[in-house]
């Protein structure tokens, strides 16, 4: 009997990506195109299928026996639902897993990706080896995944784990949620871009200035890390703030699921150091002393492939493939 193979996709509000796997998690083919979201749902699942077909053209879609989609959330990973996902504003109630059923008459799972992005790290990452597992991927927001005792959380209805809307200043800036105070707002990428906006000297020393042609409309969390890297002080204060902010839910999270290692993924773990420093400062300030020193706190190891790799190992898992 042939070796079962997966589809395995990461639906993003910029683009999404399919890859195909084997047995022993190898990935054997791979594409990725722009989910155009402001085309809306029904046109972007058309073309997530044809995509689907193509990424498995070279062994057959007879031979993949699951589908597992890391999917933004927040969602309905029973029902396979997309429910308000911010990053994809028009993909609000879209049931994704019926409509690839409709399709592919094999088991489909809808996962959020950032549990997704926990397990991939959890089988082949920065957790390996470890039971109890929260990874937060700090991008344009921040996500979070938790694995205990080696298996993701999951809530009752919703997808859990969303650790961007931890409240850690009631009297903060405005969420894009609508909430106020919460992390998201405060150590994102888009924090960063925003607080450096608010900071940039113009005639100064910062090369903030000249990083965004003295147009600050126009700075990325991407120019700050480039700054911080060469050593200008505005950006290592956002770096040092958003860090802080960043520790302040680590350290409610620590205190909540006391696990063996926090992981720092998405586009701003690309800082290293810069961010993961003063998280480590901020939360070794507030856990309590049993809890000093127990929590590794490390950077994401497969980057922008921790979700494809969680639903692969997800998806062969649901098989029962060892």
């Amino acid at each position: 009997m042939d070796e079962p193979h997966v589809i395995a996709i990461d639906i993003g509000g910029t683009s999404f990506r399919v890859a195909l796997a084997d047995a022993n998690r190898n990935i054997l083919s791979r594409n990725s195109e722009p989910t155009l979201a402001s085309d809306g749902p029904e046109s972007g699942i058309q073309r997530l299928i044809e995509t689907i077909r193509k990424t498995a053209s070279s062994i057959g879609m007879d031979r993949v026996k699951g589908i597992a989609v890391a999917a933004a959330g927040p969602i309905d990973p029973n029902e396979g639902i997309f429910l308000t996902p911010p990053s994809l504003p028009t993909w609000h109630n879209v049931p994704l897993k019926s409509k690839l059923k409709k399709e592919f008459d094999i088991p489909i799972w809808v996962e959020n990706d950032a549990d997704m992005a926990a397990v991939g790290e959890h089988r082949f990452g920065a957790a390996r080896g470890f039971d109890r597992v929260i990874y937060i991927t700090v991008s344009t927001g921040i996500g979070g995944g938790i694995i205990i005792d080696g298996q993701p959380l999951h809530g009752i209805k919703i997808s859990a784990a969303e650790v961007g809307h931890i409240v850690i200043d009631p009297n903060g800036p405005q969420c894009n949620c609508g909430g106020k105070g919460h992390v998201e707002v405060m150590a994102s990428g888009t924090a960063i871009s925003r607080m450096a906006r608010e900071r940039i000297p113009y005639g100064n020393t910062s090369i903030l200035s000249e990083l965004c042609g003295n147009d600050p409309s126009r700075l990325t969390a991407e120019m700050v890390t480039k700054a911080a890297f060469s050593g200008d002080p505005v950006a290592i204060g956002v770096f040092n703030e958003a860090g802080t902010n960043l520790g302040l839910a680590v350290a409610s999270l620590i205190h909540i699921f006391d696990p063996d290692v926090v992981v720092i993924g998405g586009g701003v773990s690309n800082a290293g150091e810069l961010i993961l420093k003063p998280v480590r400062e901020s939360v070794a300030e507030r856990v309590m002393a049993d809890f000093k020193d127990r929590t590794k706190i490390v950077r994401s190891e497969l980057g922008d492939d921790s979700g494809i790799y969680g639903a692969i190992a997800f998806a062969l898992g649901q098989l029962k493939v060892p």
